[in-house]
């Protein structure tokens, strides 16, 4: 359980860096909302991006920041790499994960182990807007702001909602793209990540996602 919280608070994701009005969206733009998101993370085949992260720490005053890069290759690779002001890398390629620092390595075998897996399922949902429609995992509210679409998602499974409360994922409204996502911790803790320089589809080399 220690190596699944470190790594949840150091992954979660935030919402924009400037202030939106939000109003609930009609069903006709919750039904495009949902068909257009599926279309586009259907199109999706790798992603690149950098990204800098806040992290909120509810017994402390100061926010906590750093920086990094995440690649992202159908159907199930993942890298997400801290760079500033440390090293950390978070590798999730099929039913395994890698979990690295300038020290330590650990290796998770996912399946089996139905937290990690619920985990995993987050994180590519987050990463490029996939599964997020599941009810039986999730309780959805669909909103409309001034510059992009925003999903709030509720944990329905127990072992989720004892770490997370909600999931708040925003999309462009040009492309259906993820901008950022926000995860509030049961902790009461929130980390911000506003995610930049997107590349969509462009040549990954498995290599970036080896496991060893």
């Amino acid at each position: 359980m220690k190596n699944i919280f470190t790594f949840i608070s150091l992954f979660v994701f935030t919402t924009t860096l400037f202030a939106q009005n939000y109003r609930p969206a009609t069903r006709d733009e919750q039904t495009a909302l949902i068909r257009n998101i599926a279309a586009t993370s259907e199109q999706m085949k790798t992603l690149q991006t950098d990204f800098v992260q806040r992290k909120t720490i509810s017994i402390l005053a100061d926010k906590l920041l750093s920086e990094g890069k995440l690649s992202f290759k159908q159907p199930n690779k993942l890298s997400w790499e801290y760079t500033r002001p440390y090293q950390y890398r978070f590798v999730l390629n099929g039913d395994r994960i890698m979990v690295s620092s300038e020290t330590n390595t650990n290796i998770i075998n996912v399946s089996g182990n139905s937290v990690w897996s619920e985990i995993s399922k987050i994180i590519m949902s987050s990463v490029n807007g996939s599964g997020i429609f599941d009810d039986n995992r999730f309780t959805a509210t669909y909103n409309v702001g001034t510059h992009d679409y925003q999903v709030v998602l509720t944990p329905r499974q127990r072992e989720m909602r004892q770490m997370f409360s909600s999931i708040t994922l925003t999309f462009n409204r040009n492309d259906y793209s993820v901008n950022t996502v926000e995860i509030k911790e049961a902790s009461g803790d929130t980390t911000h990540i506003t995610m930049r320089n997107n590349r969509i589809n462009a040549e990954l080399s498995d290599e970036i996602f080896a496991i060893r």
